[in-house]
């Protein structure tokens, strides 16, 4: 009797520490859930461009059909590095719905003001190979803005044309498809941010130039895919595009000189035709250039033209960076060892090996493709994220793979729920992608760590297909289209706060090699 009254007083004595404990528990919860905040969401348009028929065969669908077929993915509207932030304006890129209509767009949002100002530009997508009613995911359109001089810079609507492609040779003269704007109109009023702004190319309603400094260049501007802009840390505009096939290309790049207000010659990261400079066969790339924390950086699968290893079409984890302010030279790999540019084996810039996360050795059966991505917080921890399954769909794997800051180690975890990309700001990384009722949702870690908590989950509004995320001063501006019908359906941007607490006045510098061997998986 008496041991249970001992018992029953020590339990009475710690009821309330316990309950103290899940009161702070909660309010910890409670303090974390916060930490991502929904700050607005815009309307941009009811018209944004969208793919509502079926993928298809090349050139089978009929010009009269209701609907807008394609032969890649549904998505063209937002997709690829259509958002921007510059001072107060968030700049989007658009194409017109519906399906007759096409037209290219760019739309300027003051976040001060809340207004709207929006150009429409005479070119139409062009649809596959100039078969304008078969819609090409590919034809992305790009914005980028200089800080030094305010001139609006658009990369859009190509997929590898040159004279030859497509064979009619009906693209011949239209092959890049480059529009710039006069110095100081990212900042003009709402009532004069119209087309006069831009420059003219040969004659009225051309706006479609054909380089990006006026001199015809079929060697150099032939070919090109994936336009993306990124800021240099001295405010430099600098731009990137791949040139060449999926297992047989490569990435160029040129900065802006906001002064003269004329591009560098575009120059090669690495080599086409591979083999031909000594490497064992020829390669592409299936990633991105980025300019994160300070550093022109290249991360990317490679598609090597090898038909019987046991890789249908990607395989593996590359990186390099540069310490070069334009990544003109000063190449390195994670290891701090260097190599000039154009590359020519993309052996010496390989981190890890994601096929070998499936037991599976026969020919062509190890599919890594999608999911892929990669940054590098302000700190130089440098994350990469990648799916991999077998063919027959036994095995399948999310891994995230990483290299905390001030190390060489690479760690590799399959503890992960994967994701499509991966962001940075500050020293923290994130996920942000739709949660399955189509709304927002964001997911943080400390950089160097596995440790992801969501910390956002939009739970009512719009439901929407899908987005295009920007980071900017600590916030994101997520780029939407609404669940809708038909060719031409509404676009929306968000704007979540993702409260960041802290960061570090300066990036770790990568540290040089040292004996000691990379662990492998």
């Amino acid at each position: 009797m008496l041991m249970k009254c001992v018992m029953a007083s020590k339990f009475k004595r710690a009821v309330p520490f316990m309950l103290s404990m899940l009161t702070m528990l909660a309010a910890l919860s409670a303090v974390s859930a916060k930490a991502a905040t929904f700050e607005s969401e815009i309307k941009i348009t009811d018209m944004g461009l969208h793919f509502d028929g079926n993928k298809v065969p090349r050139g089978t669908q009929s010009q009269d059909a209701a609907e807008y077929d394609y032969l890649f993915g549904n998505r063209i509207t937002p997709h690829g590095d259509a958002v921007k932030k510059y001072k107060n304006y968030v700049f989007m890129t658009w194409y017109k719905g519906p399906k007759t209509d096409r037209a290219t767009m760019l739309t300027r949002l003051n976040v001060d003001t809340g207004t709207l100002a929006t150009i429409e530009f005479p070119h139409r997508h062009t649809g596959f190979q100039n078969q304008w009613w078969i819609g090409e995911s590919h034809n992305t359109i790009a914005v980028g803005i200089s800080p030094i001089n305010g001139t609006i810079h658009l990369l859009y609507d190509m997929h590898s044309y040159s004279s030859e492609r497509p064979a009619d040779g009906s693209l011949s003269d239209d092959y890049f498809r480059y529009a710039y704007s006069l110095p100081g109109a990212a900042d003009v009023s709402d009532e004069n941010f119209t087309l006069d702004r831009f420059v003219q190319d040969d004659g009225p309603n051309d706006y479609n130039h054909l380089s990006l400094n006026g001199v015809d260049n079929p060697a150099a501007f032939a070919s090109l895919t994936y336009p993306n802009f990124h800021i240099n840390s001295d405010g430099d505009l600098l731009m990137y595009m791949r040139q060449g096939g999926n297992n047989n290309g490569g990435y160029k790049f040129a900065s802006y000189d906001a002064e003269s207000r004329t591009w560098s010659e575009l120059t090669r990261w690495n080599v086409i035709n591979a083999r031909s400079f000594g490497s064992p066969y020829n390669w592409g790339l299936y990633g991105s250039m980025k300019y994160i924390n300070g550093k022109l950086r290249v991360g990317f699968q490679q598609r090597a033209n090898i038909q019987d290893d046991k890789y249908l079409y990607q395989n593996g984890i590359y990186y390099a960076y540069s310490d070069h302010p334009n990544g003109a030279s000063e190449w390195k790999n994670y290891l701090g060892r260097g190599f000039d540019i154009p590359l020519v084996n993309s052996d010496r810039i390989k981190i890890f090996e994601p096929g070998d996360l499936v037991n599976e050795s026969r020919v062509n059966q190890v599919h890594i493709v999608g999911g892929f991505d990669w940054t590098v917080t302000e700190r130089g921890d440098v994350h990469f994220i990648s799916k991999v399954r077998s063919i027959d769909q036994t095995e399948s794997v999310s891994a995230h793979t990483y290299i905390p800051a001030g190390t060489t180690t690479v760690i590799n975890s399959t503890d992960f729920s994967g994701a499509e990309e991966i962001y940075t700001s500050g020293n923290e990384i994130f996920i942000i992608g739709l949660n399955s009722s189509g709304r927002p949702f964001v997911e943080r870690a400390e950089g160097g760590t596995n440790n992801f908590e969501r910390v956002y989950n939009g739970d009512s509004g719009n439901q929407f297909r899908h987005g295009v995320v920007h980071i900017a001063d600590g916030k994101v501006y997520y780029y939407l289209m609404a669940r809708g019908s038909g060719s031409a359906q509404p676009l929306y941007l968000q704007t979540i706060d993702l409260e960041i607490q802290s960061t570090s006045p300066t990036p770790t510098p990568t540290p040089t090699p040292t004996p000691t061997p990379t662990p492998t998986p």
